[in-house]
């Protein structure tokens, strides 16, 4: 039976990974912040160890004993900084403990949740501690394999559940005046799937995971609404807002969040198929 640690189980990709992984038989192991919550999640079957600071290198490396892990899952990451969660220490710092303190275990490999977008020139900080979290792995010398999804379409994605809450009470929406940044959304259970098909990968590397479409933001709102019975109407307010009162957001816009680095892999490679069609994506996450 494969050992698995998972990192960031009770986020919205992490919540598939784990049930998914609970159907194929795995010994689960989870490292969270909130005990309870994971536990509400998903019930007795994965193993649940607690850890308020995942930068605890001695209480971390007490819990990576007692599990031992074949393999590594780590998904933990942040959209928005929050008090002291900042995507300095979310993003790099959480990463560099734990992958320098797997260095010393017998780990097969870790599989990364990474970004598109990422690059030595990107002005974010969620892009720029990104890339400095896939330096430290590759660093360690363990296999591994890096993801980079687009914009990922889910039911529990956050911006479809805020959009459900506020369509059902305004048939309008303040919206950025944004025309010329696409993403290439790619399916929730695609992202699981390559996930888990990456433990069985024979080989190591980065890769893209796009779907088969070039969409806007207000494209996929106004899709999603759609299949809600919803006409949307939208109200634009200037780009430059966005710049003032969410800049670092506007600084994520700095390339479209699409594939085609030549320095990264397709996702067909690791999924062994096409990906889930935009217009099946959004349909499926509106049933919910």
């Amino acid at each position: 039976m494969k050992k698995l640690l998972i990192t960031g189980a009770t986020g919205f990709v992490g919540r598939y990974i784990v049930n998914e992984a609970l159907q194929k038989s795995y010994d689960i192991h989870l490292i969270v912040r909130n005990s309870t919550k994971a536990k509400a999640l998903f019930g007795e079957k994965p193993k649940i160890y607690q850890l308020k600071e995942f930068n605890n290198k001695k209480e971390l490396r007490k819990i990576i004993e007692v599990i031992n892990p074949q393999y590594v899952i780590h998904l933990i990451g942040i959209i928005q900084e929050k008090k002291s969660d900042t995507f300095e220490k979310v993003h790099y710092e959480y990463s560099k403990v734990l992958y320098e303190t797997l260095k010393d275990f017998s780990v097969e490999k870790i599989i990364h949740m990474s970004a598109l977008g990422v690059g030595e020139k990107a002005p974010s900080k969620y892009h720029i501690t990104k890339l400095k979290a896939e330096k430290e792995l590759i660093k360690t010398g363990i296999p591994f394999v890096i993801l980079r999804p687009s914009f990922i379409i889910g039911h529990e994605q956050l911006l479809f559940v805020k959009l459900r809450t506020i369509l059902n009470n305004l048939p309008f929406l303040l919206f950025p005046d944004i025309r010329n940044y696409y993403f290439q959304p790619v399916d929730v259970r695609d992202v699981v799937e390559c996930f888990l098909k990456a433990i069985d990968y024979n080989g190591q590397g980065i890769f893209e995971l796009c779907g088969d479409e070039k969409v806007t933001l207000k494209d996929i709102v106004h899709d999603f609404g759609k299949h809600l019975g919803k006409n949307i109407i939208f109200i634009p307010f200037p780009k430059l807002l966005l710049k003032i009162f969410a800049s670092e957001q506007y600084k994520m816009m700095w390339k479209d969040n699409v594939c085609g680095n030549p320095d990264a892999l397709p996702m067909e490679i690791i999924l062994k198929r096409s990906p889930t069609p935009y217009k099946e994506q959004i349909s499926h996450a509106a049933k919910y």
